[in-house]
């Protein structure tokens, strides 16, 4: 995610955009480390934590298997079995990619996302591989440096030969390299979805709901069930952030949910490493009495930050006494036991996060696809919290990949790839997602596959069948009997 450029001063709201995850070790069974440079594929090893390149081959619960949905056309052709068909398409094998921002100042989303695809591939290999081939993984830290991003990413198409990139969550590079995988045609298919330009680029399939969108499910939850009005916005200096700003002021300026531009009565930028957040609740106040808020607290305040600075946020905020009249969060991850631990406050005044996906809390625990999901988690990562969005991302963003190649069967090509992916109707890779509907770019949202957010609140030990003493997140239910909120205008 680049920073975001010159910002209209105008006054606010705020969304909740978990950019950065918790810190997690990378550990993963049957580690194999190739050198420095990476090195050639081992069959049945997923190795991690590599700086510099790592191959991996590991997994299959191909198709849909372990809870995939929907359907796409089925073009499978089994003619090809024992054949090398394209590029990084072996007899035997599929070499995958991707970049992760292992190092730099978002390292932490990353252990995290590596590990939910490093799970789903290696399970996908334990039960066989994709129609008889096993799937090799090869990935590069790029630092969250764009520049470093796309030169890794040119490395895995030019050097490395695999056949398409999977999840690639390091914004920055994907970014920067998006108008490069257009023109050589390398899909790259689960992509986070952080950024628009992920939904915009002809080679990119995200799994995740869009900052912009997740922006919006927020103002629905916020004005629909608290009733508020005023709104104030603390947002992190990234492209990410500052987007779901953007998304906000449109919304004002649209009347959307009733709102105006008198509603946003504070407005506060912040840096990946803000130095003092007890300045950023003083300047919120300030703003909020300038613009008619006698007691300089909103009536919501949604942080577009990440989980990070939001535990800092949180901390400042009670040592203040300071929290808004009616709520805070947003509809975006902070949904990670990191802040339950880290934070207190955020459960003693009850935080909202989000996510897009179907986490094991509440009516969701018992769903058939999110057991399996837990089963095989843990099946290779023993400590690893479960909740957390982007660990479902990346899970999820795998299972895309592997539905796709399913579907295309044996005769595996890049063209047969793209096909199968813009033709995807109502499908929720590993059960995990509202259905999602993928077209060509041009065509309707295009590649807006998922536009569902699920708002969950903190809540204290011994409420609501919470019985962990940091807490728990509790399901915020929406209208109906849907739980999900849906955004009315993707890619707006």
């Amino acid at each position: 995610m680049r920073r975001a450029g010159r910002f209209d001063r105008r006054i606010v709201l705020c969304v909740v955009l978990g950019l950065i995850g918790t810190a997690c070790t990378i550990q993963a069974p049957r580690i194999v480390l190739q050198g420095s440079g990476g090195g050639e594929a081992v069959p049945g090893v997923v190795a991690t934590g590599s700086t510099d390149g790592t191959t991996v081959a590991g997994t299959k619960i191909g198709g849909g298997s372990i809870g995939g949905g929907g359907s796409g056309p089925i073009v499978a052709d089994d003619s090809c079995k024992g054949k090398a068909t394209d590029v990084g398409i072996t007899a035997t094998s599929i070499k995958l990619g991707s970049t992760f921002a292992i190092s730099g100042p978002v390292s932490n989303i990353s252990g995290p996302i590596l590990k939910g695809v490093q799970a789903y591939l290696n399970e996908v290999n334990a039960n066989g591989g994709v129609n008889g081939r096993k799937i090799e993984f090869k990935y590069y830290d790029d630092g969250w440096d764009a520049q470093r991003g796309k030169s890794k990413i040119k490395q895995l198409v030019e050097q490395d030969k695999v056949f398409m990139l999977v999840s690639v969550p390091s914004s920055n590079g994907l970014d920067a390299a998006s108008g490069y995988l257009d023109q050589k045609k390398v899909p790259v298919l689960g992509t986070s979805g952080l950024i628009e330009t992920q939904f915009k680029a002809h080679m990119q399939w995200p799994v995740g709901t869009s900052s912009r969108s997740a922006a919006r499910i927020g103002l629905i939850s916020a004005t629909q069930r608290l009733q508020a009005k005023t709104f104030g916005i603390v947002w992190l200096d990234l492209l990410a952030g500052y987007e779901a700003r953007d998304a906000i002021l449109d919304a004002a300026k649209r009347g959307f949910q009733g709102l105006n531009e008198k509603s946003i009565v504070a407005d506060r930028r912040i840096s990946i490493s803000e130095p003092s957040f007890e300045s950023v609740w003083n300047d919120v106040q300030n703003q909020a009495r300038k613009n008619g808020v006698a007691s300089g607290r909103p009536d919501y305040i949604v942080l577009a930050i990440d989980p990070t600075n939001a535990i800092k946020a949180m901390q400042a905020a009670e040592r203040l006494g300071f929290r808004p009249a009616k709520g805070w969060g947003g509809a975006a991850p902070l949904f990670l036991d990191l802040v339950l631990r880290d934070a207190p406050y955020a459960v003693k005044t009850g935080l909202e996060a989000g996510t897009a996906f179907f986490p094991p809390v509440g009516q969701f625990a018992n769903q058939p696809a999110v057991k399996k999901y837990v089963q095989v988690v843990r099946k290779y990562f023993a400590d690893v919290d479960l909740n957390n969005p982007y660990l479902q991302g990346g899970y999820t963003g795998a299972a895309l990949a592997v539905d796709v190649l399913e579907k295309v069967g044996t005769c595996v090509t890049r063209d047969r790839v793209i096909q199968v992916a813009n033709s995807l109707t109502n499908h929720s890779p590993a059960g995990l997602t509202n259905p999602m509907t993928f077209r060509p770019i041009g065509v309707g949202p295009a590649h807006y596959g998922n536009t569902y957010g699920l708002v969950v609140q903190a809540v204290p030990n011994g409420t609501a069948g919470c019985t962990r003493s940091i807490g728990c997140w509790n399901v915020v239910p929406a209208s109906g009997s849907d739980p999900f909120y849906k955004d009315p205008t993707p890619g707006r």
